[in-house]
């Protein structure tokens, strides 16, 4: 797919005005933790900070030993239906064979009967 160069010329004020408003929101942005003043005031922001870390830690272990699970499970149906497709795979190379063979037998049936009609032909023909 080719790039519409034109179009994106064509936009590209309207993309640098976004970028600038962009810029301006996050330059004034104020700090998440403003500094504390006093040593007991930091050490009890960062106790805080500290908690909040240790809660977000368990949460994503929970959650890695949640998406373990899937994992494991998807893994085993995955495994589950490449055998099922190996076993839908020989069955259809049996059905192959015998297709093939059945096909030959129909070729010689056909032989047999054109060689059949001739022979009736002939037969009718010389009486």
């Amino acid at each position: 797919m080719a790039t519409p160069w034109s179009k994106l010329l064509s936009m590209s004020p309207s993309i640098v005005e976004g970028g600038r408003v962009l810029w301006k929101a996050v330059s004034q942005r104020q700090p998440r933790v403003p500094p504390a003043t006093a040593p007991q005031e930091r050490a009890a922001a960062v106790e805080i900070r500290l908690d909040t870390l240790e809660g977000k830690v368990a949460q994503l272990g929970e959650e890695a030993s949640a998406s373990f699970e899937v994992v494991k499970s998807i893994t085993q149906e995955h495994s589950r239906l490449a055998e099922h497709h190996a076993e839908l795979v020989n069955a259809v190379d049996g059905l192959l064979a015998r297709t093939r063979v059945l096909v030959w037998l129909c070729g010689i049936l056909a032989l047999a009967l054109v060689a059949v009609l001739g022979l009736l032909a002939t037969l009718l023909a010389s009486r």
